[in-house]
């Protein structure tokens, strides 16, 4: 079976296309799980441009904001790592990378239906608002390639 193959191997069967096509999702889960991770507002500011709130009591309510952002950032580098491993070492799983991919990609579409933040809320447009849906259209594109190719059934 292509999506889970009984042997893990190096062998990856489907198109160049699918395989090379990783590289940029790559490229941005590292990106974007090391900024959310490890900058000091999260990236939540400087990228995302969310507003920051006003201290109010001598509290910053932005410090719990940064510190699920950082958090959740932290489980992105978990992930990527995962991914990057499977990458590397079974080649033959990338249908399964991929399919990962999409469901991460789904799962941000349904918390941002669930919790919207309109326009009040940041100073310009975010990356990820505007990318959500080009890059989930290319996810699905590159799961569709990553399972075609010469495969012998199991």
């Amino acid at each position: 079976m292509k999506l889970f193959p009984s042997d893990l191997n190096n062998q990856y069967k489907g198109s160049k296309f699918a395989l090379y096509g990783l590289y940029p999702i790559f490229a941005i889960y590292i990106f974007r799980s090391l900024v959310h991770f490890l900058a000091e507002n999260s990236g939540l500011v400087g990228i995302a441009t969310i507003k920051e709130f006003p201290i109010i009591d001598g509290l910053d309510p932005n410090n719990i904001i940064y510190l699920f952002a950082s958090l959740w950032g932290a489980t992105q580098v978990s992930l990527t790592v995962i991914l990057l491993i499977i990458f590397i070492k079974y080649k033959n799983l990338i249908p399964l990378i991929y399919l990962i991919c999409l469901l991460d990609q789904c799962f941000r579409l349904i918390s941002g239906y669930l919790h919207p933040l309109g326009e009040d809320y940041y100073i310009n447009t975010p990356p990820g608002v505007i990318s959500n849906i080009p890059v989930l259209l290319y996810l699905i594109f590159m799961f569709y390639l990553s399972l075609r190719g010469n495969y012998k059934h199991d």
